[in-house]
């Protein structure tokens, strides 16, 4: 008995030692990436020297100012502010949307023109859209330099007259800040969704980054598309008018969509209620659960492969030329 509770703390105490192994490295990176949290660590730092020198016998161990430090960083995290701006130019702009009865008014919809990734004319439009006229919803996975752990999801509503709204969840960069996935853990960003055309954020990144876009349809019903449309607008509304900060884990590209899948897909209903941080998983728990649709007998792979955009879509007619290619 004795033996197995002395290999039990045994054990607690490695987790707790490896728990605060992996706190103090974030704790590090929160003072690279944010240093103004060197002032409070350093005053914490210079209390527990001037104690130690003054009655060394009294001062806590060595892992307890551990555990203070990394809580005091976890601390100074919390209070750090949302960034505020000035944005770089394709973040610059937010969109405002206006329902009335059917009809959806989107004002400031993006629809830039690019000549090259960072060559473009910024341009914002206003389009109209009959809610009736709503026929389906594709989720839409972008890969890039063969990451296969993470990708960046989006979703477009298609109307019946060949138009196309699309939703992106993005990190909102402060001029002069370059985006890296380190930064996303330290307040660094703020998440924004970018609702433009597919002209504009499917071409980008098809036409001019070259990245691997993927369109799933999927199963769902008009009246499911239609409340999965308004709560999405609403979820961008409300995260634009009160800015909250991106985080890689916890406030990403994808856990929005998530929950607003739970609601109004049924075959999800009651799994996964957590965010797979393996967010590249989505379609295949999508799949899984019948919330694509698909061909008679289709594997998933069979499916990625069909649902692969590919590259240089002809800029004129770019939906309908994209979609010509996922029916073939």
């Amino acid at each position: 008995m004795h033996r197995l509770l002395r290999i039990t703390t045994r054990s607690g105490r490695l987790l707790a030692d490896a728990l605060l192994a992996v706190g103090l490295l974030w704790a590090l990176g929160l003072l690279v990436y944010q240093p103004l949290c060197l002032l409070p660590v350093a005053a914490m730092a210079g209390l527990a020297l001037w104690l130690w020198r003054r009655r060394p016998g009294s001062t806590l161990p060595l892992r307890a100012w551990l555990w203070v430090l990394f809580l005091l960083c976890v601390c100074m995290y919390q209070l750090l502010p949302v960034p505020r701006g000035p944005w770089q130019q394709p973040w610059e702009h937010q969109a405002t949307c206006k329902l009335d009865g059917t009809l959806l008014t989107v004002e400031g919809m993006r629809d830039f023109r690019y000549r090259t990734e960072d060559d473009y004319t910024p341009r914002y439009i206003t389009r109209t859209f009959d809610l009736t006229r709503l026929r389906g919803v594709d989720f839409a996975e972008c890969r890039w330099d063969g990451h296969t752990a993470i990708c960046h999801t989006m979703v477009s509503f298609s109307f019946a007259d060949g138009s196309h709204l699309v939703v992106s969840p993005e990190t909102r960069l402060p001029r002069g800040t370059a985006q890296s996935a380190l930064g996303g853990l330290y307040k660094k960003y703020a998440l924004t969704y970018v609702i433009g055309t597919e002209d504009d954020i499917f071409a980008l990144r098809t036409n001019y980054r070259h990245e691997d876009l993927y369109l799933y349809p999927l199963d769902i019903t008009p009246d499911q598309a239609l409340a999965l449309l308004v709560s999405t607008l609403d979820l961008a509304m409300d995260a634009n008018s009160a800015p909250s900060a991106y985080n890689v884990f916890t406030a990403n590209c994808s856990t929005g969509f998530i929950s607003l899948l739970h609601r109004f897909l049924p075959g999800l209903q009651g799994h996964y209620p957590g965010l797979p941080v393996h967010n590249s998983l989505i379609v295949d728990i999508l799949y899984n659960h019948h919330c694509l649709q698909t061909r008679p007998g289709e594997s998933l792979p069979q499916l990625r492969k069909r649902a692969a955009t590919g590259y240089d879509i002809p800029a004129r007619n770019y939906s309908a030329f994209l979609r010509a290619r996922l029916e073939k």
